[in-house]
């Protein structure tokens, strides 16, 4: 309701009131209302015209771009809220402000593109209101006008890390995870003088608009590390636990890569973690394996998977002096504690179901920094093994959509990929025959 028909109502109520009661002040209170309201309406004039400029109509996905605004008040003195309809675009820098008469102002503010395409962009609405907040009218600054958002170089990055990272996972689901492929590890730079041309990647120099080349990780430089995920989700289960499974990944993974890889095991959990030191044959497998004794405990899984790392630098100070950490680390879990004690760089394979995404997140993108990585991930959502009822479906479904997302901004790190109990029955059966001898 507008404040001016609120006043009009009361007023007749007071007329009303005065009438039914027998009473003149009331109802003069109400006429003299009336009068006020009939007489600012007749000295009231809303009236804006202006125009709105876009520093460029094609634009950049994720970047700022500005718009210059210019209103002229062709009424009485009035104030100014300006809102940008566009749904599709960040706007930022709109505020509200007062004209007089015949007054002039000119401003800008940036809007920023989420998405990519042609878009139309509707005009800017103004929303007047006179100085006494009784009247106010909505106006259209500008015309409609179409603009071009293109990719941006981040996110043709992105696209590209992606895309290579994903194809990385599949080749090595069908190759190392299986033990019939070699560890030559590679990945994408920008081109430094001296590099061998043969190890231009095409594709991808043509994607960013710069020289990229493969870098290969050689056996002779690096050790193996196998990250095992031992928190309280991995340890849950209502027949058997993620931690059951990975524990047999795990050992299969060292006995592919044991004979021509030093290699190293890191068990850790929500706090701390366990190093076995990296080397190679069938010593080395053995003392993984004992290791290994790590037993589930029974328990519904949690399917949430709360990302955020939007922690700014005051936070992370703040929780530096709140949460004193162990020295050499650099988080408040034990995959820290982990990291820590790996002093070569070196490849890294973990393996989580990622249930603590937050803090996994922050370990990889540090990890990445020195060591080669890949993710082996359990899925809480196909390991599921309840009763299943139309209110279970739906929520396991909510879980793999949320999961979905988190594997891709996971693969935007590393190569990630996706298991399930079926990723599981060869090694299963490998693993049991070995032991069995």
């Amino acid at each position: 309701m507008k404040r001016e028909d609120l006043i009009l109502t009361l007023s007749f109520l007071l007329i009303l009131e005065g009438y039914l009661g027998e009473s003149t002040a009331p109802a003069l209170l109400g006429f003299f209302l009336l009068l006020y309201v009939y007489g600012l309406r007749s000295v009231v004039e809303l009236k804006i015209v202006g125009e709105r400029v876009l520093e460029s109509h094609q634009l950049e996905e994720g970047k700022p771009a500005k718009v210059f605004v210019r209103i002229i008040n062709g009424g009485s003195g009035a104030s100014v809220r300006l809102a940008d309809p566009n749904g599709e675009f960040e706007a930022s820098g709109l505020g509200e402000f007062y004209l007089e008469p015949g007054g002039e102002w000119e401003g800008s503010y940036s809007i920023k593109p989420n998405a990519r395409g042609r878009f139309v962009l509707k005009p800017l609405r103004a929303l007047v209101q006179d100085a006494r907040g009784l009247y106010f009218e909505e106006f259209l600054i500008g015309e409609s006008t179409e603009v071009t958002v293109y990719p941006s170089v981040e996110s043709i990055r992105d696209a590209a890390r992606l895309d290579y990272n994903l194809k990385l996972a599949e080749a090595y689901k069908r190759g190392v995870l299986l033990g019939t492929e070699s560890l030559e590890i590679k990945d994408l730079r920008e081109y430094q003088h001296g590099d061998d041309f043969k190890r231009i990647d095409w594709k991808a120099t043509a994607r960013l608009g710069e020289v990229i080349v493969r870098d290969f990780l050689r056996e002779s430089n690096a050790d193996v590390y196998i990250f095992l995920d031992n928190t309280r989700e991995m340890r849950k289960g209502l027949k058997m636990a993620k931690i059951d499974y990975a524990s047999v990944l795990a050992l299969q993974l060292a006995a592919s890569l044991v004979k021509r890889f030093r290699v190293g095991m890191v068990i850790y959990d929500d706090e701390t973690a366990e190093l076995v030191r990296p080397g190679k044959g069938s010593p080395q497998l053995e003392a993984m394996r004992r290791k290994l004794a790590i037993r589930g405990r029974r328990g519904r899984m949690s399917l949430r998977f709360d990302f955020e790392t939007g922690f700014g630098e005051r936070a992370r100070e703040f929780l530096g002096k709140v949460l004193p950490l162990k020295k050499g680390r650099k988080g408040s879990t034990g995959v820290f504690e982990g990291l820590s004690m790996v002093k070569q760089s070196s490849y890294i394979i973990f393996i989580t179901d990622l249930s603590n995404p937050r803090e996994l997140y922050r370990a990889v993108a540090l990890a990445r920094r020195t060591h080669r990585i890949l993710i082996l991930s359990p899925n809480p959502v196909l390991f599921y093994s309840g009763k299943l009822d139309e209110r279970t479906l739906e929520r396991l479904y909510r879980a793999y959509t949320q999961r979905e997302e988190l594997l891709k901004r996971f693969s935007l790190l590393a190569p990630t990929i996706d298991l399930g109990p079926s990723d599981y029955l060869r090694e299963l059966m490998k693993a049991s025959s070995g032991w069995g001898r």
